[in-house]
This record gives C-alpha cells, structure tokens and sequence, in this order.
C-alpha cells in the first residue's frame, strides 16, 4: 500500500473528547514502518485523523490497520466503528495486530470523510501503523499475510524449538558431543523466549521500560549463547565461557540500571537504550564476522552430518544481524526501500534452527543405525566363520577322541588278556616245560583261558547292553556247563531291562566274579543245585548272588586265592562281595551300586 509522508493528530481526554480543537500535531512517517511522534509533543492520549474522499459509496470499503500499540477506539465521520474499550492486542516488544474494519454505509459520504483513531500509549512514542483505504477483499488478504507473518510462523518456530530441545535433552549423546549440545540447547532456549516475547502476549500488562529490559536482555542473551555455542568444543572454551558469563552479568546490571533510572529520569533514558541497541549489532557484526566463516568452512570440510545445521545457524546469525541492524540503522528490504526489516527474519529464522537441529538429529540417529546394521553384518559373517572354525575344530577333535577311545579299548582287551588268558597259558606252559602238568591239569587250564576268552567277548558284546541283558547272556553262556557236571541251574532275574550298564570293564570284573562263583560251586560244593539271583534294593543297590544246596564252603577255599581275587574285582566296580555259608549251602553276594 502507498504510505502518506505524515498524519495529523490532537490530543485527547479521558472520555475521547478533543482538549484543543485549534491544536493540531503531525506524525511524520518512518521506514519502521510507523507513523511516530513524542509524548512530549501530543501525550500519551490522542486521536489520530485520517481524511479520505470517494466517489462513491460502495459496500465493500473497508479500514485496514497495521499493528498499532495502544489502539483504543475508530470512528468513522463521528461514527464508531471500533468501541472505545482496550482491544484483546499482543503486548509484547511488538505491540498489537493487523486489523480491518469494514466501514458502514451509514456512516460514509460522497466526497470526504474523516476516519480517527484514538491511541492511547505507555511508551515515550505516539505511534500510528501503516493503514489503508479500500476493497474489503485486500484487506482481509493483507490481514492474513500478516498475521502469518506475526503469529503463524512465529507458532511454529517456537513449537520446533521447543521439540528439538527436548530432542535433545532426551538423547544419550557421546561425552565429547555433550557440551555443544548444551549450548546448542541453551542458545534453542533463548532463541525461542525472544520470538515469543516479540510476537506474543504476556500474561500481564507491562510498562514500558520493562518491555524494553527483557527486550534487550533477550538480544543480548542470544548474542553470548550465539557465541558460547560457535566456540563449544574448541581447546580455549572454557575460558571463553567464563568471560562470556560475565560479560552478560554486566549486560543484567547495566539494563537494571537505566530501567530503574528510567522511572526516576523519564523519557530521557530512551537513548541509553538505542546506545545499547548500536553496542548489540556491533558485537552481532563482529559474531557474524568470526561465526559465518567458521560454519562455512565446517559445511565444506566436515562430514559429521551437521551439515542442515550449521547451515541454519548461519540463517539465524544473518537474521540477528539484519534486525539488529534494522533496530540501530533503521535498513530496509534490497530492492524494497518502504519496506523495514524489522521482526520479519526473526520467527521463520527460528523455525529453520529448530528443523535444522531435528534434521541434524535425525541424520546422526540414521548414520548410527547404518553403522549398527554393518557392523551387525561383519560380526555376524565373522561369526559365521568363528561358527564354521568351530565345526572343523570340533569334528577334528570327535576324531581325535574315537581315535583315542578306540586306542583305550585296544589297550583294555590287550590287558585283560594279557592278565587272564596271558597269565593262564603262560603258567600252564611253564608247567607243560617242567614236566609237571598232567593231562587233567592241562585240560583244566585249557577250559579256564576259554572261559575268560568267552567272558572277555561277552563284556565286548553287551558293552552297549544293560546288566539285566549281560546276566541272561551269562546264564545262557554256563548253563550248559552246570547242566553237564549234572547240577539244576535255576535263575531269578530282578533287574529292569533298558538300564545302563557299567561299562565294558566293569562287567568284565562282574562276569568274572560270578564266572568263579559258579566254578567253586561245581567243583566244591557237592550240591545239586546252582542258583543265579539278581534284586535292587529299596536304596538303589544292585545284588547279584550265585547260591548252592551242598555242603558249605570248606576252610580252605575261604582264605584262598580265589576269594581274595573275587573281593579285589568287587571293589575294583566298587562294590564289596558277602559269603554265607552253612551245612545248607552257600551264597555268593556281589553288591554295587545302581544305574544312579
């Protein structure tokens, strides 16, 4: 819209009423853009005139206003249009929001007319926004735009803030990343009170020199954590961080200082603050000047995916410069003279840091899971491989232990023929060599090698088998030999079928016991009766007996040879062996332990 170089004005009362009607003011226009006076020159009330001719009278004329601080009442050739009540506007640094008023037919005439608005102000300035004129529909389209521009981007801006600020605040970040993070947190923190505090309400009214202390010490504040943040990470930022901490001390005095002094003083104290304003783009121009470099020449030489955020960073660092510099040099939009730079980097400045610290995030959380998911692929081909050594290694060594278990096996009937059969054919030939064994002795020696011969392939052939089938192998083996000498043999099986035997070598031991048990019955006994009893306890102990009907067993053969051989093979499978005998008969008892 076209801007007038200035609009008059007359101060007003308290009930809206003109105090001298020969006193009219001027309000020159600014590239602020505002039409701007003192309170010195009209007061805090006034009413500002604005005259305007038509044609004609047309239904869709409507008043557009921009922002304007302290907007009270709008009347339309005496006609209200807005009532003279306070408007639900937005205090804040930028005070108020676009308007558009559609303007009565009633009220307006042929040829001129006059719209007044009355503005009351806290501050030391008397200010009127750019208005306009005209159709209805570019005033609600300008509305709009505006708007978007105060209040929807800003909305969004400060939301994304906030989000990657918590973002951040939840993630388990390495320790060398965590101090660039919290000033990257903290710089967040600030970034989104100011564009809050420039764009929105606050909860309370607030006098002017207070807006304008938490105004500059937002500026400030985000200058120090611009700057903490560029230097978090470098050999010298603790030193830094110090200096910078007492650097916005002093910043907190100073503003406490001249907002105090600005109660005492007055309107006098405004050019501390515009000093203050000129102090803050200076350093904002020596940041940019230090800080632009240094994110440029990280987006071209470091690949930590930080790239979308050290671009947004230089975004908002251009912005704090342009509205810095808008606020001390009064700089307008290239190419667009009547246009102010003020407040319009600010907001969508935010919005572009919050997206850029959420990309940022997002790209580490996906380089992090690319790298879990290769590093899972070479651990698990590496465990494929350790997997398939294993294999190799394992079957070499199932290899190696038949090789030695066959060996021991080897060796076992080596020895065991070796101690039986070896033993018996090399006395029986020493006695063959001296003479001294008869027919009968030579056949006897004979029978015994063949008898442990057989006991030393059954122990091979029911090495796999349980005791219960290694007896009835036994029983089978010696019955024709009891039968033969003209005895009964009788047998009570009372073992399970389908347990665990002891082993090859044990049995040996035990068929060997019982090999002789039934010997010394037949050749000493006298009886006519051989029985072969097998029980299990209520305690898990295995009994094996062999048990006859003669006449006892003579004094000679219960300290012989034999019997101390039996009790050597009976501890040998670690049992013990028991002998009963009466003029009834004798029993035998082998007792081992059970399968447990």
């Amino acid at each position: 819209m076209t801007s007038r170089p200035s609009v008059q004005f007359q101060p007003i009362d308290d009930d809206g009423k003109v105090i001298d009607p020969q006193k009219i003011l001027t309000a020159p226009y600014f590239k602020d853009p505002i039409y701007r006076s003192t309170v010195e020159e009209g007061g805090r009330r006034v009413a500002f005139l604005i005259p305007f001719k038509t044609d004609k009278i047309e239904d869709d004329l409507a008043f557009f206003i921009g922002p304007t601080p302290g907007l009270q009442e709008i009347q339309l050739n005496g006609q209200v249009i807005q009532p003279n009540i306070p408007l639900d506007t937005l205090r804040g640094a930028a005070d108020g929001k676009a308007l558009y008023y559609m303007l009565p037919l009633s009220a307006v005439r042929v040829g001129d007319n006059e719209i007044k608005v009355l503005v009351e102000t806290q501050s030391p300035i008397l200010a009127l926004a750019p208005f306009h004129i005209g159709p209805a529909v570019e005033a609600a389209r300008a509305t709009s735009r505006i708007d978007l521009i105060t209040n929807f981007i800003p909305t969004i801006a400060v939301s994304f803030l906030i989000f990657a600020f918590l973002l951040c605040a939840v993630v388990n970040w390495p320790s060398v990343d965590r101090p660039r993070v919290r000033t990257l947190m903290v710089l967040m923190v600030v970034w989104a009170a100011r564009t809050y505090f420039i764009t929105f309400q606050t909860p309370i009214e607030l006098p002017f020199l207070v807006t304008s202390f938490i105004y500059y010490l937002l500026e400030g504040s985000v200058v120090v954590a611009f700057a903490r943040h560029l230097l978090a990470g470098e050999p010298l930022s603790q030193k830094w961080s110090r200096w910078f901490f007492w650097l916005w001390i002093a910043l907190i005095v100073y503003l406490a200082g001249i907002t105090i002094a600005g109660f005492v003083v007055g309107p006098a104290i405004r050019e501390w603050f515009k000093n203050l304003a000129l102090l803050i783009s200076v350093a904002l121009l020596i940041l940019a000047l230090i800080g632009l470099p240094l994110l440029a020449w990280g987006i071209a030489t470091r690949s930590d995916g930080r790239r979308l955020e050290r671009f947004a960073l230089m975004f908002c660092l251009l912005a704090l410069v342009v509205d810095a510099g808008d606020s001390a040099f009064d700089w307008t939009v290239p190419f667009f003279p009547e246009l102010s730079l003020t407040f319009y980097a600010a907001a969508s400045a935010g919005l572009l840091l919050g997206l850029g610290v959420v990309a940022s995030i997002a790209r580490e959380a996906s380089e992090a899971r690319r790298t879990v998911i290769q590093s899972n692929e070479i651990l698990a081909a590496k465990l494929d491989e350790q997997n398939a050594e294993l294999a190799r290694s394992y079957d070499a060594q199932k290899q190696m232990l038949q090789r030695q278990v066959m060996l021991e096996e080897r060796q076992r009937i080596v020895r065991d023929m070796h101690d039986g059969i070896g033993g018996q054919l090399l006395g029986l030939m020493m006695q063959v060599r001296q003479g001294g064994a008869d027919k009968i002795q030579v056949e006897q020696g004979l029978q015994s090698s063949i008898s442990d011969l057989r006991l030393i392939v059954d122990s091979m052939d029911s090495a796999d088998d349980g005791l219960a089938e290694t007896l009835r192998s036994f029983e089978h083996r010696v019955r024709a030999q009891v039968e033969a000498a003209g005895l009964t043999f009788t047998v009570e099986h009372g073992l399970k079928d389908g347990e665990p035997g002891p082993g090859p070598r044990p049995t040996l031991q035990i068929l060997r016991i019982l090999q002789e048990a039934v010997t010394n019955a037949m050749r000493h006994s006298g009886g006519t009766e051989i029985s072969l009893i097998s029980r299990i306890d209520d305690n898990g102990f295995i009994h094996i007996s062999v048990r006859d009907n003669g006449r006892g067993l003579p004094a000679e053969i219960k300290g012989g040879r034999g019997l101390t051989s039996m009790r050597s093979r009976a501890e040998a499978v670690g049992g013990n062996l028991k002998i009963d005998g009466n003029e009834s008969g004798t029993t035998l008892s082998l007792i081992i332990p059970g399968p447990a």
